[in-house]
Order: structure tokens, then C-alpha cells, then sequence
């Protein structure tokens, strides 16, 4: 059986309680929310013991025969927590899992959580035998897009109603991390004493919870999206980060993309450059984009500005450089400055 995330709650109130649960994905709040109404409803149903297993790749995974095999004095049910770093449990941790599942004790319960599983994993042998046993709850990032319609029905769900605009302030502040928006809606609802809040409540009741990476900004500006790389600039200089570090931060991923743009006209394919490279999946995206954007040509006029700005950095015109980073940054998302200066 196959769940999303908001199917589960209904689920859990109106079915008898599956042997196995295992929730998967890349977004922590909804993965950790998942478990903890799985757990709750457990305990309702008599679940008293709890067993948690974190595994990695030096756990032994005798353990759970030991946990499944060893009832406690105290207790009649158990809920045993596996909770996996990497989706891929190797040969024993397979072997194990489908030996649990063979041998299912109806007196255990099983909550199985891991990051996202891929088509190789679904394609296993243990998978495919706890599917046959289990619910599958497979949770996906809330994308900027969709993230404050989440918020207001977040908020929503704790008896009160928050405007179009302040949901977006929340969002644009948290800058998609789920967790803090959720700290975030349970302070603002704590601190407001009224039903309807507004942008104003917004501003003067939650704190800016962004923090902001100079990678990641770095990103942002490859995959073109100039925005979301202004603000992030702008929270940069506020934070009070050198402008120095931010430089030799930017420098480190620049060069390497101007190295990588000359092999690529030479005729080296991307996915070999990648792999000289070591990029991982996560980083192949902005860095197809930029490569895709930007030429050779003119990621070296690109490169001579930073000259500018390094030169500018070891001088009495320090105070220029947060200006010439957003022209600079602007240029690498794609958008043409006017004003940008070759050197």
C-alpha cells in the first residue's frame, strides 16, 4: 500500500494498523511528522515499548533478530524504529529485512524511515517484499511555489487565519526550511491574540529565521534564478559576512567553471566533466545551467570583472564590492548589465 503524507492521518484513524511502515524522502519535518503519528497511534493501540536502531554502515544488524525475538517482561507490543542512513542496506541488511518480513511476530511493529528511495531500491527483492506487508509513505519537498499555501493551512489547522502576503513574508524568510517555518507558525500563532493575522503580525512578531550560505547563493546565481541570488546577497552583507571569504568563495567555484566551459568547446562531454570533476547529482543541475548559459567567451569577460573587484577589495574602493557582487552575480544568472565593466 502506497500513501502520501496527508493520506496517512485518515489511514491511521480508520484502518487496523500495518505490520510495517516505511516513510522515505528529503524533507526532514514531514518525514519526522510522518513517524511521530504512526508512533502516537501505536501507543493507542498498545504499543508500550519502543526499540530505536540508527543504521549506518557499521550496525549490526543482528540486533533486530535479537529486538524481534526478546520480548520484554514489561510490555506485549513493541515498536521497533529503524531509522537508516542511506536507503541501501547492503547484502546482510537486505538478507535481515526480508527474513523480518518472512517471519512477521504481530506483536512488533516496524517503522522504517530512510532519505528518498530510487528505482534501484523499489527494484530490490526486500523491497519488494515489504511492500507486499507494508505501507509505503514516500514524502516530497514543498517547493517556494506551494510553501505558503502550506503555511496558511498550517496555520489554519490551529484554529486561526493567516493573509495571502503574510504567508508569502513567512516564506521568503524561512527560506524553505520546513522546520523553521514551523517554529516559526507556532510562535506567530502563540505570540498573535487574534483569529485573522495579518502581514503586519508577521513583521512584528516573527524573526528572520534565513540563513544565508555563500554556496548557496552560488547555486542559486548558475541555475539563473537572480532573485532568490539578490536576496540572499543582501542577507549576506546584513549577516555581516567578509567580503573577502564571500570572494575567494565565489573565485573557488568560478574558475572551476571556466576551466570546465573551455574542456566542453573542446569536445568533452559533460557527464565526463562531471565525473572529473566530482560533482554529485545535487550539483550537476547549476552547473549544466551556467554551462549552458554562459559560453567560454564570456564567463573570461566575467572572470576579468572579478579582477576588478579583487583589485578594488585590496584598496581604498572596498566599499564598491557589494555593488559590483550584484553585477557581477546578476551577469552569471544570465540577466545583461548595462553598466558591466570589462576589464
Amino acid at each position: 500500500m502506497r500513501l502520501r503524507a496527508e493520506q496517512l492521518e485518515m489511514h491511521l484513524q480508520r484502518t487496523a494498523l500495518e505490520p510495517i511502515y516505511f516513510v522515505s524522502g528529503d524533507e526532514p519535518l514531514q518525514k519526522l511528522e510522518c513517524v511521530d503519528q504512526i508512533r502516537v497511534a501505536a501507543r493507542a493501540q498498545g504499543y508500550d515499548e519502543r526499540i530505536v536502531f540508527n543504521v549506518d554502515k557499521s550496525f549490526d544488524w543482528y540486533l533486530i533478530n535479537q529486538a524481534t525475538d526478546n520480548l520484554s517482561l514489561f510490555s506485549n507490543r513493541r515498536i521497533i524504529e529503524l531509522r537508516m542512513a542511506s536507503p541501501k542496506p547492503g547484502k546482510e541488511g537486505g538478507r535481515t529485512l526480508l527474513e523480518y518480513v518472512e517471519q512477521i511476530n504481530k506483536d512488533n511493529l516496524l517503522i522504517i524511515s530512510s532519505e528518498k528511495i530510487d528505482k534501484s531500491v523499489q527494484n530490490t527483492k526486500w523491497f519488494k517484499a515489504i511492500e507486499k506487508k507494508a505501507a509505503i509513505i514516500q514524502v516530497w519537498p514543498i517547493n517556494s511555489v506551494q510553501l505558503p499555501k502550506w503555511i496558511q493551512t498550517r496555520v489554519q489547522a490551529k484554529q486561526k487565519r493567516l493573509s495571502s502576503d503574510g504567508a508569502r513574508l513567512i516564506a521568503q524568510r524561512v527560506e524553505g526550511n520546513m522546520l523553521a517555518a514551523k517554529q516559526e507558525i507556532e510562535k506567530l500563532v502563540l505570540i498573535v491574540d487574534k483569529d485573522d493575522i495579518n502581514i503586519e503580525d508577521v513583521i512584528n512578531a516573527v524573526a528572520d529565521s534565513s540563513r544565508f550560505d555563500v554556496f548557496d547563493m552560488i547555486e542559486s546565481a548558475f541555475l539563473g534564478d537572480y532573485d532568490r541570488t539578490l536576496v540572499m546577497l543582501h542577507g549576506l552583507k546584513n549577516e555581516g559576512t567578509e567580503p573577502m571569504a564571500l570572494f575567494g568563495a565565489l573565485m573557488w567555484e568560478f574558475r572551476r567553471v571556466c576551466t570546465m566551459a573551455h574542456q566542453y568547446e573542446s569536445g568533452v562531454s559533460l557527464e565526463s566533466l562531471f565525473h572529473t570533476y566530482r560533482l554529485w547529482d545535487q550539483k550537476k543541475r547549476p552547473m549544466n545551467a551556467v554551462l549552458k548559459r554562459h559560453s567560454s567567451k564570456s564567463l573570461d569577460q566575467l572572470l576579468n570583472y572579478c579582477a576588478l573587484i579583487d583589485k578594488n577589495l585590496k584598496s581604498s574602493q572596498k566599499y564598491q564590492v557589494w555593488d559590483q557582487f550584484n553585477i557581477l552575480l546578476l551577469a552569471i544568472s544570465g540577466i545583461n548589465m548595462t553598466n558591466f565593466q570589462k576589464v
